[in-house]
């Protein structure tokens, strides 16, 4: 009698160590862990119950079953009532508390007043091969901010090699990239922060659509043609982006229309009148935006663009006449183009270019476009495509031979321009206060390439993994010179604030178990020890 009464109560004590790892493996989604300690503590409350059969008949027709039927039924009544309350709570007053100084754990006033008002559904896609960065773990915090506040934003996150087709259906290029969505719009961002965000957001829903006008008439690309050298790759983009784009003669209409947002000017190759550069003259004194894309004169000495350079040294660019060499950094995919003339060239910071820091895109057959030493206070102007060569290795060849094609004999000192030579700038007004509002509500802005092939069908979207795609880059100017790229202005997070390391899966799991597991089976053995003790002591 005295091992039965050791050993069953011995058992019971399994049974309910047994039945507690269970729920505790249920809990963690553990579920082999869980099936095995269920069927031993099955088991172990068999052996309990047929070495103390009688006494466990009788506590089934026992007045203390009823009294503990009552007081398991009172528990479960209060555990129902504060699930109720707690679901109810949830519902209806779900919020945060952010207690740094800072907010860093909120979104801006100006964020969360554009989401009060938001009115129409918005599909956030969020695309990150690895959600355990700190780049991905940051985006979707954030994201979910958005969706708290608001029930018309959906955020879903989407891994591109588990899910390419949806990838392939945004046409994205870039892995972590956040797609916004509203109805047959579209924004993409590449850059993650809220600022970016919000202004994406602002972007698809805004009812109002900026119109690029295409200049036409002196052999530019079209945006309609149907040939490899059109820019139709370049419209569709553009109108993915909720610009519309249209084409226009100043031949036929002696005027820039006046909801022109951006006019481009891609490639002529014929010299514009004297009085066309002065419309566009006058366009830019009015906070104009104009994209200006000059090849080089191959054949000839004489610029056919001779026009357009002297009206851009106005705004402080110079436009060389000349074609740019690099004898390191050069690609060798396209045959019969000039070897070193498609050159692999580098981005310097900037608003336009900050999205290709890494990427690696030729540029076939440039001329330097620089900033003049001399210019006035009110612009800013800044180089944003270089060669990456020094002098030597990368110039700008000025010399030609007597058919008129550039000289062959390499770099001369103090006839051609040193590397690393710029290719492209981008001006930027500045507005003080002693500008009219009649004359300048808004900046002039003004980006220069020396080159306009990078943007045509051939090479602006290719299926060729090795030949790079433009197809960022260009909506990117747009969206510059329309001052789109940043339609808020939010301040970023201070970087001095606290960033607490993120616990990795191992870690999450060791935490589940300490809090769920460990450490309430220590405090029921140490009662299990404690009872013990005190029978041992009563027996005694």
């Amino acid at each position: 009698m005295t091992g039965k009464n050791v050993v069953g109560p011995l058992f019971g004590f399994l049974t309910l160590i047994f039945c507690f790892v269970s729920i505790a493996s249920l809990f963690l989604k553990a579920w082999l862990a869980f099936a095995i300690f269920l069927i031993l503590c099955l088991i172990s409350l068999a052996i309990f119950a047929r070495l103390h059969f009688k006494e466990f008949v009788h506590f089934f027709v026992s007045r203390q079953l009823r009294y503990g039927t009552n007081v398991a039924l009172s528990i479960l009544g209060v555990i129902g009532i504060a699930v109720f309350v707690n679901v109810i709570v949830t519902r209806q007053f779900n919020k945060r508390v952010d207690l740094t100084e800072l907010r860093h754990h909120s979104l801006s006033e100006q964020t969360k007043q554009i989401l009060k008002k938001l009115d129409k559904k918005v599909d956030i896609t969020a695309f990150f091969s690895d959600e355990t960065t700190q780049l991905a773990v940051y985006a979707k915090e954030r994201l979910e901010l958005y969706q708290r506040e608001s029930n018309f934003i959906t955020v879903s996150f989407k891994n591109p090699n588990i899910d390419p087709a949806l990838f392939q259906k945004y046409n994205l290029r870039f892995d972590k990239t956040v797609v916004f969505e509203s109805k047959d719009r579209i924004e993409k961002v590449t850059i993650v922060e809220e600022q970016k965000f919000t202004s994406a957001l602002l972007k698809i829903i805004q009812n109002k659509t900026k119109k690029v006008y295409f200049l036409s008439g002196h052999g530019e690309h079209g945006v309609d043609d149907s040939t490899n050298i059109s820019y139709r790759q370049v419209r569709a983009e553009l109108e993915k982006q909720n610009y519309a784009v249209l084409s226009h003669s100043l031949l036929k209409e002696p005027r820039i229309p006046g909801d022109c947002d951006v006019l481009v000017i891609a490639g002529p190759t014929k010299p514009l009148m004297p009085q066309e550069i002065k419309i566009i003259e006058q366009y830019l004194a009015k906070s104009g935006k104009l994209l200006l894309l000059l090849d080089p004169s191959l054949n000839s000495a004489e610029d056919v663009n001779r026009g357009l350079v002297q009206l851009m040294r106005k705004w402080g660019v110079k436009v060389g006449n000349d074609l740019v060499f690099d004898r390191v950094h050069f690609y060798l995919l396209f045959e019969g183009l000039g070897g070193p003339n498609v050159l692999n060239l580098r981005f310097e910071p900037h608003d336009i270019t900050r999205h290709y820091f890494q990427e690696q895109i030729p540029f076939i057959f440039c001329r330097s476009v620089t900033p003049l030493e001399n210019i006035p206070n009110n612009l800013t102007v800044k180089s944003i495509v270089k060669t990456k060569s020094p002098k030597g290795i990368s110039w700008a060849e000025t010399e030609r031979e007597a058919k008129g094609t550039f000289s062959s004999n390499g770099y001369t000192a103090g006839v051609d321009m040193p590397g690393p030579v710029s290719i492209a700038v981008a001006v930027d007004q500045k507005i003080d206060g002693n500008t009219k509002k009649k004359e300048a509500s808004t900046p002039t802005r003004i980006v220069v390439f020396g080159d306009s092939d990078f943007a045509t069908d051939t090479y602006f979207a290719t299926d060729n993994p090795d030949i790079p795609a433009y197809a960022p880059l260009f909506p990117s100017i747009i969206n510059w010179l329309t001052l789109d790229e940043d339609l808020i202005a939010i301040a970023p997070p201070d970087p001095s604030g606290q960033i607490l390391r993120k616990m990795n899966n191992h870690q999450k799991r060791l935490v589940q178990i300490a809090s769920i597991f460990l450490i309430p089976l220590i405090v029921f053995i140490a009662g299990i020890v404690v009872w013990w003790r005190r029978r041992e002591g009563g027996a005694a």
